[in-house]
């Protein structure tokens, strides 16, 4: 299992345009082998008390791209 994050320099982030967030939010990617990747958005500047209320998961494979949406 492997970890995305808007909020990580890691260069190994994803720059998929689906997981792409309005300012104020993050989207991070949890990679699983096996089972579908998952993708938490949540506000930049929650912190862990406010992010154990205010987020919202889904399946990455249910994501698209905003410009493809329109």
């Amino acid at each position: 299992m492997a970890v995305d994050s808007g909020r990580s320099s890691d260069p190994s982030r994803s720059s998929e345009s689906r997981f792409e967030t309005p300012p104020g939010l993050t989207a991070a990617v949890v990679r699983h082998d096996g089972e579908p990747d998952r993708c938490t958005v949540f506000p930049d500047d929650a912190d862990d008390t406010t992010l154990v209320t205010t987020w919202l998961s889904v399946d990455a494979d249910c994501l698209v791209a905003l410009a493809d949406a329109r």
